[in-house]
């Protein structure tokens, strides 16, 4: 009977450790790429979430200055344009200045409650919640 032993070549030691080096350098190489390429797609997607807000922000403050304009021309034409000295948005207030002979009777039965109304010597001071106006006339 004969026993051979082998001794471990130096030259086959070296080529298994490069190939062990090279396999995690590639799957290193690959895990680097990948997450690159997952933060490129994140970012695109982040992008476009926040510009799809950004958009639907505008689309919303878009509708209810649209909203605020309407109802004002319908208090104009209650009001009779003539007798309108002004209008403006103070805070969260419809502010309307109008003649003293006004008949503010139409504006009183539209708006009820939220309405505030001031009577000076020259002048009607009309004060319209905004908040109302939004809520009952935008939808959502």
């Amino acid at each position: 009977m004969i026993i051979i032993i082998k001794t471990p070549n130096k030259n086959r030691i070296l080529i298994k450790a490069a190939s062990m080096l090279l396999l995690v350098g590639m799957f290193w190489l690959y895990y680097n790429h990948m997450s690159h390429k997952f933060q490129e797609q994140n970012q695109q997607l982040a992008s476009k979430l926040h510009l799809a807000k950004v958009t639907k922000r505008v689309d919303r403050s878009r509708k209810i200055e649209d909203t605020i304009y309407k109802e004002s021309v319908k208090i104009v034409k209650l009001l009779q344009q003539k007798n309108v000295k002004s209008i403006k948005v103070v805070a969260d207030k419809l502010l309307i200045i109008c003649n003293y002979n006004t008949d503010i009777e139409p504006l009183l039965v539209r708006y009820g409650a939220y309405s505030m109304v001031r009577t000076t010597m020259t002048s009607i001071k009309i004060g319209i919640d905004l908040k109302m106006i939004v809520e009952n006339k935008y939808e959502s």
